[in-house]
């Protein structure tokens, strides 16, 4: 992921086309709220509404995946294989992952291990239920969100005081 990506985006958008645009960056897969959020934070934009924007299109598109999750894992299928043939480097991961920790922790790891949505398409190939995989992806979106949110302001804010 190149954080640039963000950054580059948001650059010169004020207002709510900002926070738009925020929602539509967040959503897309490779982005996400990883780079979204400090992207935002560090361009000025209020941190509240970039978290609440961020949060709102990754967690959309996620529940997309998850309520279209037959067709997403047959996507999954002709990208990335067959989980249990020969599966991918992030694959293998995201399947160490959920049958040490279960569907709390590949939600919780998925931000920076996988990605939410393959995490959620992986976690329903697994054997989670879509009510569960839904839960635990919405606490995993809200608490990196809020995190990045707040590291990133008060980062910021730090770095201003320490100059």
């Amino acid at each position: 992921m190149d954080p640039t990506i963000g950054t580059e985006a948001l650059a010169g958008v004020d207002g709510p086309l900002g926070y738009a645009l925020v929602f539509l960056l967040a959503a897309i897969p490779v982005v996400e709220v990883l780079v979204v959020v400090p992207a935002g934070v560090a361009l000025g934009m209020n941190p509240v509404l970039v978290a609440l924007a961020a949060f709102a299109g990754n967690l959309t598109t996620v529940l997309f995946v998850i309520a279209g999750s037959d067709r997403a894992l047959a996507f999954v299928r002709r990208r990335f294989g067959d989980p249990d043939e020969d599966p991918s480097k992030r694959v293998r991961r995201a399947k160490r992952l959920w049958k040490r920790y279960g569907t709390p922790g590949l939600a919780l790891a998925a931000p920076i291990s996988t990605g939410a949505h393959l995490a959620a398409v992986l976690a329903l190939s697994l054997g989670s239920g879509r009510r569960d995989v839904a839960s635990w992806m919405a606490v995993s979106l809200l608490a990196w969100t809020t995190a990045l949110a707040a590291a990133s302001f008060y980062g910021v804010e730090g770095l201003g005081a320490l100059v």
